[in-house]
């Protein structure tokens, strides 16, 4: 049993193209215990073997399961309208926002817009980051500029940086940054003309440009690209297109999800659900979101 499982290891890490050092990590052994278990040195090899049985075990289960990740990236309505946003102000060097309703595939789209483009990096706010020392400490961190010092220190290093390169950069869940934030990500575009898209729900706008903030607006006043999505913009052949369906009953089932609060986020977990259960007719799509709580 040990010999197969080592062969097994060797085989997954070829496959991979990880490291023993990072099978040890997903097995959860320390990286010099694997290493003594793999040279077959270690006093009770027994306990590691375990391990690596419960871990091909579920990578296996894995394989057998059909996942979100697995739904092929497909172009929409939406996704048309974010890839947009996204060249022309990488092309410009401007500021631009994309915002609107959860779920309808503003991340995903960018994300796979990005995966093959060098000059453009993306970083995810939250509210640990919400503040500028933090936001601008998770920049650094994508940039590989120094994240100690003080505020000024950080900001300097990354504008100095970007300052010369034609980068872009995409900020996620841009909500949940604070005013002054804000004002740093503008400075920063300002001083390096760095092209920055800010991803988020309809307050990162409101924020920058509502009624009621008169400070954001004058700030933002020159603000290159805006565009507003809704679940409501998606159509047939976006159905048509992301789930590999003529089925008109499937189509017009999965279209309602979309079009509600739960978005193209929530038609994609209905529909992977069911496949794994083995039913994707509209009477089993219909089942699975009651089981899931989704109503459309």
């Amino acid at each position: 049993m040990y010999e197969l499982l080592v062969e097994k290891c060797s085989k997954y890490m070829e496959e991979k193209g990880i490291s023993q050092a990072k099978l040890a990590a997903k097995i959860g052994v320390a990286e010099s215990t694997f290493s003594r278990w793999f040279k077959n040195t270690y006093p009770n090899p027994e306990t590691i073997s375990n391990k690596v049985v419960i871990f091909f075990d579920k990578e296996e289960k894995r394989e057998d399961v059909v996942s979100v990740g697995k739904i092929s990236y497909a172009d929409t309505t939406i996704s048309q309208k974010v890839v947009n946003v996204l060249e022309y102000c990488r092309l410009q060097r401007i500021i631009g926002t994309i915002y609107g309703d959860a779920g309808i595939g503003k991340t995903y789209t960018s994300k796979n817009w990005a995966k093959d483009k060098s000059d453009v990096i993306i970083v995810t706010a939250n509210p640990t980051v919400a503040s500028p020392k933090p936001f601008l400490k998770l920049l650094a961190n994508k940039l590989k500029t120094t994240m100690v010092g003080g505020v000024d220190d950080i900001y300097m290093d990354i504008t100095d940086k970007l300052d010369g390169l034609d980068m872009t950069i995409i900020i996620d869940e841009s909500q949940h940054l604070t005013r002054k934030a804000l004002e740093v990500i503008r400075s920063i575009n300002d001083e390096t003309g760095t092209a920055i898209i800010m991803i988020g729900n309809e307050s990162i706008y409101n924020k920058m440009v509502g009624k009621q903030q008169a400070e954001f607006a004058q700030l933002f006043s020159r603000l290159g690209m805006r565009n507003c999505l809704m679940t409501d913009m998606f159509d047939e052949d976006d159905v048509q297109n992301v789930f590999c369906t003529n089925d008109s009953d499937i189509v017009k089932y999965l279209l309602s999800i979309c079009r509600s609060k739960y978005g193209l986020r929530g038609a994609v977990n209905v529909y992977t659900n069911a496949r794994n259960n083995n039913d994707i007719s509209q009477k089993g799509l219909k089942a699975m979101a009651q089981v899931m709580g989704i109503t459309a």
